[in-house]
């Protein structure tokens, strides 16, 4: 299998403030990836950094086979990237914008661009100024996809995308995923998008991926465990991130479940139950 982004020992920090320790990450190629995180657990200075927009302190990434610091104008070109603030020209009306953009690229999906300009009713006679803050982001959806780049990076897409907006953003995200190994990232923190279109889930938390797994095994993994019985203070939970017992009941969030050790209590009389958690109560509980 091919790694589309490979980071190792990757550190950044903002006035001696650390926000990335040592980060080490590898995706390969055809994933669709949701990186979520808390406000200012550092998802978009993570990004930046993948991109060299905002270089690292110390360590290394390579994107499609290339340092990120020295990628060939090949390697760029098949690169699509959505900031979470708008950076582009205010004073050019959208079509000169993508007019603008074009001549960069050897290679431009005119028709999907005016697909996605008529689908999205965008006045490409506005200047980029003049759009609201959710049409802007569109067009910078637009720019990214235009090329029909192999990896796809995106900070907090549909952040200022009203509900109409987010499905449609999302179904283009469904639309790309089914295409022959197209990589994608998206930040956010909005569970419920993820889950409509992630095959994995990475969290970052204190300056690490704490969790990366397919989407499904983290939902299957990290579920709640509740023990009943009469020798709850004598019961430790395996695998678990946090509990809280009395007397009758001990609970615990755990990381995946010891069926040897449930098989081993209820044969012993004690009362074991698993019940699964949601995407949103997982993330909390991942990084308290």
């Amino acid at each position: 299998m091919t790694t589309s982004i490979n980071i190792s020992k990757l550190s950044k920090s903002y006035k001696k403030q650390q926000v990335l320790t040592e980060l080490d990450w590898s995706i390969q190629q055809g994933d669709v990836i949701g990186l979520l995180g808390k406000n200012g657990a550092g998802k978009s200075t993570l990004i930046s950094a993948i991109l060299n927009i905002n270089p690292a302190d110390s360590g290394s990434v390579s994107l499609l086979g290339e340092d990120n610091k020295t990628l060939s104008s090949q390697t760029k070109a098949k690169i699509g990237y959505v900031p979470q603030i708008n950076d582009e020209i205010t004073w050019l009306t959208v079509k000169e914008l993508i007019l603008f953009k074009k001549q960069f690229y050897c290679h431009w999906n005119d028709s999907k661009v005016e697909e996605l300009i008529s689908r999205w009713e965008i006045d490409t006679h506005k200047k980029m100024s003049e759009l609201s803050v959710g049409q802007g982001q569109r067009v910078l959806i637009i720019l990214a996809l235009a090329h029909d780049p192999d990896l796809m990076i995106f900070d907090e897409p549909a952040a200022a995308l009203d509900p109409a907006g987010r499905r449609d953003f999302l179904k283009e995200i469904v639309n790309l995923a089914a295409e022959e190994n197209k990589t994608i990232i998206f930040s956010t923190h909005i569970t419920s998008d993820l889950e409509r279109v992630a095959n994995k889930v990475a969290i970052l938390h204190q300056g690490k991926i704490c969790h990366f797994d397919d989407l499904d095994n983290v939902k299957e993994s990290v579920v709640k465990v509740s023990v009943i019985s009469d020798q709850a203070n004598n019961i430790t939970i395996p695998h678990a991130i946090n509990t809280n017992q009395n007397s009758q009941r001990v609970n615990g969030v755990v990381t995946q479940v010891d069926l040897q050790w449930k098989k081993a209590l209820e044969n012993q009389g004690h009362q074991v139950d698993i019940t699964p958690m949601s995407l949103e109560d997982i993330f909390l509980e991942l990084t308290a």
